[in-house]
């Protein structure tokens, strides 16, 4: 009797188990991940081939695929992963993605080939990919894309196509993409976007083109996006924008205008956007605010003017912002801080607020802030005696006073800045001796023991 089961444990149970044991590449680590999903993780680098059924079990569903030194083909090989949900090859050299690679994988959801080689797309590549919802192409090197490239994905919902060198969009790029949600274009050399390459993608709602050259937009092209939440157009080459801009995208709640040379925000051009929160207009030449640019954003939360050539934001120009919590005038070199307490005494219920390198400021002048969690005065040329300023701010969580003219913390100040979670005082002149730091070095010796 003992020999037969030691005989099945040694023969037999083995065999039993065997088929159980999923096959991992050496490159690779295998688990399952949190949706209970059997993955293969590829990060050691050097892989010159995909994997195939030999290395790894066919019902795998999640594959990542990252150099450095790989250098990486997709051919058919990958069709015999017939579950796969999820595949990421980024970082590997990658030249082309090659005609039907991902025919057969229904299950397929997100496909990302960023960081890679390839320089063309057709619509070959993605044949049979009628379930994808997410491709990620960015930081590659396509030219150009023929009408219809993505015409098979007609349930993609997100499209990464920023940091190549597109130079131009065409009528049908996106055709049968009418479920698109999220478009990033992002650093490609496109000078223009013509609004009939808008067409096939009414249900749009992120538009991302940041440093595309940009000089204008035709009105027409926000006309064929009336769903449009999200608009970034950063760091192009705008100089004005009509009042009539924005008029047809009336469900704007975030509007990104940072680096261009605006030199005015003219009255009303946001006269549509009453659900706009967040509003980035830092880095231009803004000289003036008119009274009427901000009128209907009642619901804003967010403003950032900073690093321009204001002179004055005057009261009547914040009047509406009631709900605004977070708002950044630095680097406006030329506003005189002093003309600046009317205007904040109509904004107290600020929690962020960034007023860095921009020179003297006025004792009282933080008075309104009592729920101030966030404050940056970094760049200041603030000495000892200027640190008075912060003393009606008494629930600070975050504290910058970096680059400042701070020699050294006095008594009343080190107790003050106890209480504040994050204190950054680097890029400052100071003395490290018990003179000029003891009272701050005694508090933290107390804060750490505690």
């Amino acid at each position: 009797m003992l020999f037969k089961w030691l005989l099945f444990s040694l023969c037999i149970m083995p065999a039993m188990f065997s088929n159980t044991r999923r096959k991992c590449p050496t490159e690779c680590q295998c688990s399952m991940d949190d949706l209970d999903r059997y993955q293969a993780i590829c990060t050691k680098g050097g892989l010159n081939s995909l994997l195939s059924p030999n290395e790894l079990d066919a019902d795998v569903k999640v594959i990542i695929i990252r150099g450095p030194r790989n250098s990486i083909t997709i051919g058919p090989a990958l069709r015999q992963f017939m579950k796969l949900e999820i595949l990421r090859i980024t970082d590997s050299n990658l030249p082309a993605i090659g005609a039907e690679s991902f025919w057969g994988l229904k299950y397929l959801r997100i496909l990302d080939l960023s960081k890679n080689n390839i320089t063309n797309i057709t619509e070959n590549n993605f044949r049979g990919q009628d379930n994808l919802l997410e491709l990620d192409l960015s930081k590659n090197k396509v030219l150009r894309m023929a009408s219809s490239t993505f015409r098979h994905l007609t349930d993609l919902r997100r499209l990464n196509l920023a940091d190549n060198s597109i130079v131009e969009l065409v009528q049908r790029n996106f055709f049968m993409l009418s479920r698109l949600k999220y478009l990033d274009l992002s650093g490609n050399p496109l000078q223009d976007l013509q609004p009939d390459v808008f067409r096939d993608v009414p249900e749009l709602k992120v538009l991302k083109c940041r440093n595309c050259q940009l000089k204008k937009i035709n009105p027409q092209m926000y006309n064929l996006l009336p769903l449009l939440s999200e608009l970034d157009l950063g760091r192009n080459e705008f100089k004005f924008l009509d009042k009539d801009e924005f008029r047809d995208v009336k469900r704007l709640t975030k509007v990104l205008l940072d680096g261009n040379q605006l030199s005015v925000v003219v009255d009303q051009l946001f006269r549509m956007q009453k659900s706009l929160n967040h509003l980035d207009l830092s880095y231009n030449r803004l000289a003036k605010v008119p009274n009427d640019s901000f009128l209907q954003l009642t619901n804003l939360t967010f403003l950032d003017l900073s690093y321009n050539k204001l002179v004055r934001l005057e009261p009547q120009s914040i009047r509406s912002l009631s709900n605004l919590l977070t708002l950044n005038i630095s680097g406006n070199v030329l506003m005189d801080l002093r003309e600046m307490r009317e205007t904040f005494e109509l904004i107290p219920q600020l929690t962020h607020l960034a007023i860095a390198d921009m020179g003297t400021m006025p004792i009282g002048l933080l008075h309104p802030f009592k729920q101030l969690r966030y404050l940056n005065i970094s760049g200041n040329s603030l000495n000892n005696t200027a640190l008075e300023v912060i003393d009606p701010c008494r629930e600070l969580e975050f504290l910058d006073l970096s680059r400042n003219q701070l020699h050294g913390i006095s008594e009343d100040t080190a107790l003050r800045i106890q209480g504040i979670r994050n204190v950054r005082l680097d890029n400052n002149p100071l003395i490290c001796d018990e003179c000029h730091m003891g009272k701050l070095i005694n508090v933290v010796r107390q804060v750490s023991s505690k």
